[in-house]
């Protein structure tokens, strides 16, 4: 009798096995333990559905997936970087978002991040961005209100001007000599703040000499009469030791500074706007999204993970574990994590007016361009009308090389 019992559960185990969806999901933010965390409510709500988790590294993800895809062997459910999604959908191995989820996403921050020509191809999931960090003693030195810090770009640069007096201390910190940070932590974000852009919308033209961008270039370069110009690491050390007034930063820097400044006394507030009523307060948009490869099987079950994963209080689980991105979904903003947190939701804020750069497969050669700009700008003090002018017809030199 033992053995027939025995028999029939796994007979039964055996059935109910093959009854399941089994799902494939490659990704690159949780490790086994959190990816057993997060999942868990989802095997509760559809115990239907199998998920097999892949921890991808970021120096061999991108090349798995593209090698993955070629084969016929892509995962159900995949996360990519923002600006892979332009790779992918230029060649039709993505599928468009759902009509009923277009209608929930398309008008989340970062929904723009899965946006090729316009369709979207992915999801928001989590979300990163910059924001300016302000030193408080070195505004109360100064003469400045640290309850007021800079919202404008004349406001910033009169509080520059004003900390860089003071013995043995720079207004500001600006990146330069390496490659991505030059754009990333500034310049492109005063770029778009102005209306500008270095890509046209159409993603064929080179815009970069544009007027909106040459009176952004001309302040960035007054500006850096009064900043440190460096690595972005060695920034981010002067800005704890107190020889920089305003950093734009990551979330990281808050958990960097905790840990090796803790009687840092600092705040964190949006990017300064142009001093224009149509100015906005424009920073760079990181993400990870989620997307379903066009050769997924089980696109229902797909979308039914990828939906559970946005929810906010889903999201929140890994922002608890890695302080620095963010659900997109705008709900989460009253998590109270971020009560406790108050300055990692002036980042959650700054994600409303954040952009990803232009989706292109052209990008990575057009931002080592841009690392030149900035280079030329502030560091050699070239011509605002010459840098521009030569850089342009860089750009669409390669533009032209991926029509």
């Amino acid at each position: 009798m033992l053995r027939k019992a025995l028999l029939v559960v796994m007979v039964l185990v055996a059935v109910l096995s093959l009854g399941k969806t089994k799902l494939v999901f490659w990704q690159f933010m949780m490790d086994d333990a959190l990816a057993k965390e997060v999942l868990a409510g989802f095997a509760k709500e559809y115990p239907d559905i199998e998920v097999e988790v892949v921890q991808l590294s970021w120096s061999t993800g991108f090349d798995k997936i593209v090698t993955a895809i070629a084969a016929g062997a892509a995962p159900d459910v995949v996360e990519l970087g923002n600006t892979w999604v332009a790779s992918f959908a230029s060649k039709n191995v993505l599928l468009e978002m759902h009509p009923e989820d277009l209608v929930k996403y398309k008008n989340f921050p970062g929904a723009n991040c899965a946006e090729y020509m316009g369709k979207y191809y992915g999801y928001p999931w989590l979300l990163g961005t910059r924001a300016m960090f302000y030193n408080v003693d070195l505004m109360i030195k100064a003469g400045l209100d640290p309850d007021k810090p800079p919202e404008t770009w004349s406001q910033l640069l009169e509080a520059v001007k004003k900390i860089s007096k003071l013995p043995g201390v720079y207004g500001i910190g600006l990146p330069a000599g390496e490659v991505y940070s030059p754009w990333q932590e500034w310049f492109l974000l005063a770029i778009w703040g102005n209306g500008g852009d270095v890509v046209s919308k159409d993603l064929k033209k080179a815009v970069l000499n544009s007027p909106q961008n040459r009176e952004t270039a001309l302040f960035y370069q007054e500006l850096s009469r009064y900043a440190l110009k460096s690595k972005q690491k060695d920034l981010g050390e002067a800005f704890g030791e107190g020889r920089v007034g305003f950093l734009v930063s990551g979330a990281w820097s808050i958990g960097t500074l905790a840990q090796s400044y803790p009687n840092l006394n600092y705040g964190v507030c949006l990017i300064p706007k142009p001093d224009k009523p149509e100015g906005i307060h424009a920073s760079f948009l990181g993400g990870e999204v989620l997307a379903i490869p066009s050769q997924c099987k089980n696109v229902d079950a797909a979308r039914k993970l990828i939906n559970y994963l946005m929810r906010p209080q889903v999201a929140m689980i890994i922002t608890k574990h890695y302080p620095g991105v963010y659900p997109a979904d705008p709900r989460a903003a009253s998590d109270p994590w971020f009560e406790d947190n108050p300055l990692h939701l002036v980042f959650f804020e700054q994600l409303k007016t954040a952009f990803p750069v232009p989706p292109t497969p052209a990008w990575p050669k057009i931002e080592d361009i841009l690392t030149n700009v900035v280079d030329d700008l502030i560091v050699k003090y070239k011509s605002v009308d010459e840098v521009l002018s030569y850089y342009n017809e860089q750009i669409q030199r390669v533009l032209d090389e991926v029509k």
